[in-house]
């Protein structure tokens, strides 16, 4: 199996934030914000090495980006299986070898090993956060549990 049918496969199992996410600053990263969470499965054990990131980056001139990833953990190394960029359709988000994309777009699988980008077409102007995050969910099968919530740095604000 390659590392693409790993991604998928991994993608395709139903898994469960295992706490409850907490948006701190990113390092580095000033206005930046971080939240993670390990994941569990459908017996809600946890997953070895499967994890949920999510960034919130708020960006004055160009507009805010948000990026939710389903990451996994081999030794030392985090590699993306699966992430969800959400960028204004105006700016350019990815730079690959062969291709630049701007706004939205997903990745399945990691640079470093194998992977599949792809923009995301549509009326994006029109598309909450909160129906973004719910986009992920439907893609990476990351759900809620009956208290703990998959949110964004902005959830139950003005602006959540």
């Amino acid at each position: 199996m390659g590392w693409l049918d790993d991604c998928r496969d991994k993608c395709r199992r139903i898994k469960f934030v295992s706490e409850k996410l907490v948006w701190d600053e990113k390092a580095n990263h000033v206005g930046s914000l971080k939240a993670t969470s390990q994941l569990l499965d459908h017996n809600h054990a946890a997953i070895p090495g499967l994890y949920f990131k999510g960034i919130y980056s708020p960006k004055s001139l160009t507009g805010d980006v948000y990026s939710f990833a389903l990451m996994a953990t081999q030794a030392r190394d985090h590699h993306r299986v699966f992430m969800l960029e959400v960028y204004p359709p105006h700016v350019v988000s990815h730079r690959g070898k062969t291709e630049w994309l701007k706004g939205p777009h997903v990745h399945l699988g990691d640079e470093r090993l194998e992977q599949i980008t792809r923009a995301i077409h549509g009326n994006l102007d029109a598309i909450s956060v909160n129906r973004w995050i719910e986009r992920f969910r439907r893609h990476a099968k990351v759900h809620d549990n009956n208290v703990l919530r998959l949110t964004h740095p902005l959830s139950g604000t003005l602006f959540g």
